[in-house]
């Protein structure tokens, strides 16, 4: 079922997007959409296609869905589409609809460097180039990059709200976590708790449940993709998760540090504060670098440089990406140019984008990373998730 109030937003922010990127209609074209969505269209619809249809949002305000007849009485119900019906040809009626609107730019869902850009199947496209074949039209795609990174971007009222539910549901199952810990738990042990509040809220993991959260117990532990293991946490070394929920639709993501202390000790060993002080300095300048304007990859460089500044490698991986319907959201990301990133990096950042900062360093305790979730103010960031100053203590046998 539509989520009407977040499509309402989405396709008002596309309206003013493809205004701003000098578009006059953007198409959201898919078949079959249980199988193979595209990631736009929860968005901009938030129903499926059964046999082939289009969403077309126009720079003069208009929205419309052309469809099979079968899906046009689900997408009236939204109540704000303009719903052309057909029985035996998409073709047809979407020319007519076309020649309405007279574009002179027609962008599409394809990118070589953001997923969430690039849901138009290479087959579909052919078809809307055989459409477009022999009219006024059929040089007129273009990608529509831009405008999904701008809707897809900047976070309505609605989606800040519910990832925000996400950010303090996370945050509160890891304060369980830290008080009830103990320290025959493995991995995996550690994982159960989690999943338990997760299921007893109603809520799910952010990401593929077997790997969320990431729980990696001392400096053995591999600090990549990992499954949780069967590792216990001895004295005297560091827990680290790396977590998130998803809460009506939207995510979070956050990585947070535990101490477990050794008989006697009251507080962490003062290289192992000095290595968490640094990594924190590293994500405080990349906080202090973000705001709207700023390029992404200036942001990374910022931390990069902080890092590197107190004697460490630089971290292997960008500082931030962007959080919403996915934990990895496409648009604008905070990292170096590398060519894995493609042309993320070189974009801008814009006002109610949602980022991770986070960075880890390898050390004699293992992997120490942190990570935070922050919003784009008009004046810079401003933090989504309570920042992690200082390292937890786990409790002591």
């Amino acid at each position: 079922m539509s989520d009407k109030t977040i499509v309402r937003e989405k396709t008002d922010q596309a309206i003013e997007a493809l205004d701003k990127r000098n578009v006059d209609v953007w198409i959201t074209f898919g078949r079959d959409t249980a199988d193979t969505p595209d990631p736009m269209q929860s968005l901009v619809l938030g129903e499926e296609f059964i046999w082939p249809g289009m969403v077309l949002l126009t720079r003069t305000g208009r929205k419309i869905v052309v469809c099979e007849s079968a899906d046009a009485g689900n997408i009236r119900d939204i109540g704000f589409f303009d719903v052309y019906a057909y029985e035996e040809s998409l073709e047809e009626v979407f020319l007519d609809v076309l020649a309405e609107i007279d574009p002179e730019t027609i962008a599409v869902n394809y990118s070589r460097s953001d997923s969430t850009a690039d849901g138009l199947s290479h087959g579909l496209y052919l078809e809307l180039k055989n459409y477009l074949d022999g009219t006024e039209y059929e040089k007129t795609l273009t990608e529509a990059t831009a405008v999904i990174g701008d809707v897809r971007g900047a976070k309505s009222s609605t989606e800040l709200d519910r990832i925000q539910e996400a950010v303090d549901s996370a945050q509160e199952f890891l304060k369980e976590l830290h008080h009830s810990w103990q320290p025959s738990w493995t991995e995996a042990d550690v994982a159960t708790f989690i999943h338990d509040r997760i299921d007893q809220r109603g809520l799910e993991t952010a990401w593929d449940q077997a790997m969320c959260p990431i729980v990696t117990a001392g400096a053995e532990a591999d600090h990549g993709h990992a499954k949780p293991g069967s590792r216990t946490l001895p004295a005297g070394e560091v827990l680290r998760l790396d977590f998130g929920v998803s809460y009506g639709g939207y995510c979070s993501d956050m990585q947070r540090l535990y101490y477990h202390p050794k008989q006697g000790e009251t507080a962490p060993p003062a290289s192992l504060q000095s290595a968490f002080d640094d990594v924190r300095a590293a994500i405080n300048a990349g906080f202090d670098a973000l705001e709207p304007g700023v390029i992404g990859h200036e942001v990374d460089a910022a931390a990069r440089e902080v890092i590197t500044g107190r004697g460490w490698p630089e971290f292997k991986h960008g500082l931030g990406h962007q959080v919403g319907r996915r934990v990895h959201d496409g648009g604008t990301y905070l990292g170096p140019t590398w060519e894995r990133y493609g042309e993320a990096p070189y974009r801008e950042v814009s006002r109610n984008e949602v980022y991770t900062i986070e960075l880890g360093i390898e050390t004699e305790w293992g992997y120490l990373a942190q990570e935070e979730m922050v919003r784009v103010t008009e004046s810079g960031a401003t933090y989504l998730t309570e920042p992690q100053r200082e390292l937890n203590l786990l409790p002591v046998e």
